[in-house]
Parts: structure tokens; C-alpha cells; sequence
């Protein structure tokens, strides 16, 4: 497909461009279901080679009125897509099923038809290097394999209370499961993490990864990983930011995540770093860092909000004060991004500095974005569409703080990436749009043969890091490194902290 469109469509006031690979033409046009021209429009002459392509960026945004469309330039046709006032309400409550898909510990009912399952891993799991048993049951597996995580965890929670914060009429159709409640069920799960003391343990899964099997066919011994600082500062910041959501839903919930927010930082300030590498015998995802500063300040900074002690907001301002301000990632291995954010709600000159540290890093991004309207092209990670769905949530704010529709556009185009606008000409979410993903690497897709919907794929990576990508990707360029084949966990995993921001970004973008 040459002509590349976002597949779930746009409502009628975007801004809506289509990125053409190749010489097709020098114009294009729109036609009607019927196959009625409604409009001709010229196509730039200003084309640029990325990835291997030259590219022309057409814009069509004069299409306002509802309908379903395809565009036309030269012999080439584009997928139909629609122009609806709604056309994403479906998709997100899709998105967030997917963290009902993602339950460990509890029956997933018969809604999930073939997916359905009893509960898993309910069993007690040994604290590694002791005879001690812990009950843990409940939470997410965390992507195609099953294991648990604190840390991408607490920045799928932090994604998904974000979301609702910017937008909760988005989340008032549901499907499966409401995203509160939903939420609440990974939270229940991170506070059975908390050690006496106020430590966190960092994970828990068997001490290897299983076959492509369902969850309940994983019957080795679960192990509770060694604590960490990491995982302490980012369960203590979520499960502040947690609290005040669900204060006026359930305040002895509330009181409680606040109270365990309070030992996690209680038990930080006299701990030494304790950076977590996976311990001998151990083999799942490690989720390791370089540093645990930035988990700390979040921490800091969602206590300071929730709390509003002095000692707090010492910490907060002082971190801040101190802090690398050139970027604001959003997690998991840099939390500065949610130190940014949140830190925009503290008063005075600190929130004045977060607010202007998101606007700066939007307005660096900018100065990145390519022809496919996102910020990278050397080099693409594993994971690049949570970066991409990170980055929109920055472009978001930005706008809402500047009002400058550039940022907005931005926003818009991060997701226009995801749904179509990108090199290979996929819908990176599972069973949506014309060309969708339908063959990612995750168990319970695999085990039944039947791709679980709502799923964001991780996307185009350039390291060719498994089999897959080494087969049948070696001298792609860093765009089109894509598989749509459950083998490939480097460019087709899918995982709960990839979801999460796009369900934000999502919302937010929906927000009328």
C-alpha cells in the first residue's frame, strides 16, 4: 500500500494528511463510497527520501463530511477509511479490554470467548533465597509472557490515571471492564508487594519463560525477586498518584495506598541504591536500571501532591531544582517525564518549571518529526510505539498549556503513526483497521490461534534482536523492521506499559 492513511479514520475538524511512497502523481483525489469524486487536490512537489522511500505528504484536511472515503493519486488506491464525529470510541474501550485480557490470579469470563480462563498463578510464591512464602496472586502479566513487574506496572498505572484525569467521558462506554475497576486490580496486586518494612520486591514470575501456552498451564514454582529502589520510588509514586483517584470512590482504599506510599518512602530515604539485575538462576524480564534518582523524585513529587507535608515538598523542589531538564521521558527506565507532568500541580516557581520543562521538550521534539510525523529514524527501539504514543501524551500537554495547535497536530500524528501513517502500512492495534496486526508474540494468542484484540504491537525496531527479525529482516531500514510474526518479541510483543499511554493519548486526543 502506497498511499497511507490513519485505517480508523479521523472526525471531521482534524487535520488530515496522507503520507504517498513512490511518484504517483501530481494529484490526488478523494472519492466518495459511491466512487464519486468530492475532491482534487494538488500533491507536493517538496518530496524527501526516508527509509529508503521517497515520500510526498498530502493534505486533505478540506474533507469534512461524514462518510467513507479513499483516496486516489495515480494508479494507487488507499484503504477506506471513514470521517465520523466517533470513529475511535470503539477502539479505546478495546484498548483498555486488553488490560482485562492481561488478569492473573482471577477467572477472565466467558466474554473473552476462546480467551476465557480460570484463574492463574494463584498459588504461594518463595521469596528467592528463602524458605518465606508470600500469597501474590492478582495484577497483569505484564506482556506475552506472564511474568509480573512493579516497575512498568506503576507507569501503566500512572498512563491509564492520566488518561482519565484528561479525559474521563472517554471511559464511560465499556466493554469488558471499567478502567477504575480496572486499575484497582493491578493495584491490589502491587500492594501485596510491599514488604513489612516498607520495601517493595521488585518481581514475581517463574524462574524461566514458559511455552506458548494458556496461564494456567504455567505450573512451576513462582519466585518473588529480590527488592529493589527502583521498584520502591515507583510504587510509592503510584500508589500516591492512586490515592487521590480514588478518594471519593473508596477512601479506606485510598487511605491505604497513601499509607503504603508513605512506608515505601520512609523505608527510600535510608536506603542505599539498590539497582535490580535478575538474581542467579533467574531469566524473565529484568526491568534493571542505571539509576534510581529519577524514581525518587516522582516518588517525591506524588507524595508531596497527595500529602502536602513540608519534607515532601522539600525533596520535590530540590529534585526539581536539580534535575536534567533537557527531556521528559515517560518511563519505565526514566520517570522524569512523570516528575514533568505531575509536577506541573505543585504551586509556584516549581510547577511554573514543569510546566515549562513539557513545553520545551515538545517544542524540541518538533524540530525532529519526519515526513511520518514522529521524532525518530536512525535508530528505532524495541518498544518504539510506546515512545510514540509517549511522546503524543508530551504534544498533548504542550497544547493544552500553550494552546499552539502545532502541539496538537503533533498529538494527532503520533496516532496517525499507530493506526496506519507508517512505512509498513500496518494498524499497529490487533484486529483493527484494514491491514491490522494479528500474529504478535503473546501466549494466550499463540495458545488458541486467535489473536486477542486491542493489543498495541511494540513496532518497528532496528536491532533485529530475535529470530524472526534476523530471518526475514536483516538490511531493513530502521522504519520498516517490522514482523507481524509471533517469533519476533523485538518488533511484535505487546505489553501492558505499551498500551497504557496509548489508551492516554487516546482519550485525551478524544477529549471534545
Amino acid at each position: 500500500m502506497n498511499i497511507q492513511i490513519n485505517q480508523l479514520g479521523y472526525t471531521p475538524d482534524m487535520t488530515k494528511t496522507a503520507v504517498l511512497r513512490g511518484c504517483l502523481g501530481g494529484e490526488m483525489t478523494v472519492r466518495n463510497a459511491a466512487g464519486e469524486t468530492v475532491l482534487t487536490l494538488p500533491v507536493t512537489p517538496n518530496r524527501v527520501n526516508i527509509w529508503e522511500d521517497d515520500v510526498a505528504v498530502a493534505d486533505f484536511s478540506a474533507l469534512t463530511q461524514p462518510g467513507v472515503y479513499t483516496l486516489h493519486c495515480g494508479e494507487e488506491a488507499s484503504y477506506p477509511f471513514p470521517v465520523a464525529e466517533h470513529p475511535y470510541d470503539q477502539c479505546l474501550m478495546t484498548l483498555v479490554d486488553m488490560f482485562y485480557y492481561q488478569r492473573c490470579g482471577g477467572e477472565v469470563d466467558h466474554r473473552a470467548g476462546v480467551h476465557a480462563h480460570p484463574a492463574c498463578h494463584n498459588t504461594l510464591a518463595r521469596v528467592y533465597g528463602t524458605e518465606e512464602i508470600m500469597e501474590v496472586s492478582g495484577g497483569w502479566h505484564d506482556a506475552g509472557d506472564y511474568g509480573r513487574y512493579i516497575v512498568p506496572a506503576a507507569k501503566a498505572v500512572a498512563d491509564l490515571l492520566l488518561g482519565w484525569q484528561w479525559n474521563p467521558k472517554a471511559f464511560e462506554k465499556t466493554n469488558l471492564t471499567n478502567l477504575l475497576d480496572e486499575v484497582r486490580w493491578e493495584l491490589e496486586w502491587m500492594l501485596k508487594m510491599q514488604r513489612a518494612d516498607g520495601a517493595v520486591y521488585h518481581k514475581v514470575s517463574c524462574a524461566k519463560f514458559c511455552g506458548m501456552i494458556m496461564p494456567e498451564d504455567e505450573k512451576e514454582e513462582l519466585v518473588i525477586s529480590p527488592v529493589s529502589t527502583t521498584a520502591t520510588g515507583d510504587f510509592a509514586a503510584s500508589m500516591a498518584m492512586a490515592s487521590r483517584f480514588y478518594a471519593k470512590v473508596d477512601a479506606a482504599f485510598a487511605d491505604r495506598m497513601k499509607q503504603a506510599a508513605v512506608r515505601a518512602w520512609d523505608w527510600l530515604e535510608h536506603a542505599e541504591p539498590m539497582l535490580f539485575r535478575n538474581p542467579e538462576g533467574v531469566s524473565t524480564g529484568g526491568y534493571g536500571d542505571r539509576s534510581d534518582e529519577d524514581e525518587r523524585l516522582w516518588a517525591a513529587v506524588e507524595l508531596a501532591l497527595t500529602c502536602g507535608d513540608e519534607k515532601y515538598l522539600t525533596a520535590a523542589a530540590k529534585g526539581i531544582a536539580a534535575a536534567d531538564r533537557t527531556h521528559a521521558p515517560l518511563g519505565w527506565g526514566d520517570m522524569r517525564g512523570y516528575v514533568a507532568v505531575e509536577g506541573m500541580g505543585l504551586d509556584g516557581e516549581i510547577g511554573d518549571i514543569c510546566r515549562q520543562w513539557v513545553v520545551d521538550d515538545a517544542s524540541r521534539m518538533l524540530d525532529r518529526i519526519n515526513a511520518y510525523g514522529i521524532t525518530m529514524t536512525e535508530r528505532l527501539p524495541w518498544g518504539s510505539n510506546m515512545n510514540i504514543s509517549n511522546d503524543g501524551m508530551i504534544f498533548y500537554l504542550a497544547w493544552k498549556l500553550t494552546g499552539e495547535k502545532k502541539f496538537r497536530l503533533a498529538a494527532e500524528k503520533q496516532l496517525h503513526y499507530l493506526l496506519g501513517v507508517n512505512p509498513v502500512g500496518y494498524c499497529y492495534v490487533s484486529c483493527y483497521g484494514s491491514q491490522p496486526m494479528l500474529h504478535p508474540h503473546h501466549r494466550p494468542s499463540v495458545a488458541t490461534g486467535v489473536c486477542v484484540p486491542g493489543l498495541l504491537s511494540g513496532g518497528a525496531a532496528s536491532g533485529m534482536m530475535d529470530i524472526a527479525a534476523k530471518e526475514l529482516l536483516q538490511g531493513t531500514p530502521a522504519g520498516k523492521a517490522f514482523v507481524d510474526d509471533y517469533r519476533s518479541y523485538s518488533t511484535n510483543e505487546i505489553c501492558v506499559y505499551w498500551n497504557s499511554p496509548m489508551v492516554a493519548l487516546l482519550a485525551a486526543l478524544m477529549e471534545a
